[in-house]
């Protein structure tokens, strides 16, 4: 690696083996620096809450944030608080290199755990369009039913008046024709 290379992939005076690497120690800087500036000042105590917190959520893992990380370790110690309560910084990678005369850097990989979340998004996705043909289903049937339902009772009974005032309508017809035939005047005529 020559010497631009070297600078392209330091970050805090690490040297990278990859640009992603750079990023990741890039970011956990910055969370450094901002962490620095909201704890200047603070209690032990508080600087502990927050060491603890960062641990919990794995916010470092580069040797950066890990430098960082063993800073809050010395200050609190400085502020009464012991190693026991404080408990050590875990470090998430292996660095026993069986190939020691390999001068690459070793990537390793950490596997996310997307593939079970992958699959539930599946099966919901899965469960909502079934559920949303189900609902269509069902606004069809009741449209298209013949008993009235809430979405259809208007249309029903509107059909249902206008067929008994057509048979109301054809029946006085054929009992005017009746009366015709029979000579029997009443009403309108």
């Amino acid at each position: 690696m020559d010497k631009e290379q070297e600078y392209a992939f330091t970050v805090n005076g690490f040297i990278f083996g990859s640009a992603e690497d750079k990023q990741l120690a890039d970011q956990e800087l910055n969370t450094a620096k901002y962490i620095e500036k909201k704890i200047a000042g603070k209690s032990p105590q508080t600087v502990l809450a927050i060491y603890r917190a960062s641990i919990d959520k794995k916010m470092f893992r580069t040797p950066v944030g890990y430098a960082y990380m063993h800073e809050l370790q010395k200050r609190m110690a400085k502020g009464g608080i012991s190693a026991e309560e404080m408990g050590a910084i875990p470090l998430y990678q292996i660095f026993n290199n069986r190939h020691d005369d390999e001068k690459a850097p070793r990537v390793i990989k950490v596997k996310k755990k997307t593939e079970p979340l992958r699959r539930k998004n599946i099966l919901l996705t899965i469960i909502n369009i079934i559920l949303v043909l189900l609902v269509i289903a069902m606004f069809a049937i009741s449209m298209s039913g013949s008993r009235p339902t809430v979405l259809n009772y208007r249309r029903t009974i509107e059909n249902e008046y206008s067929s008994w005032k057509q048979q109301l309508d054809e029946r006085e017809k054929a009992v005017r024709e009746k009366e015709r035939e029979l000579g029997i005047a009443y009403g309108n005529e």
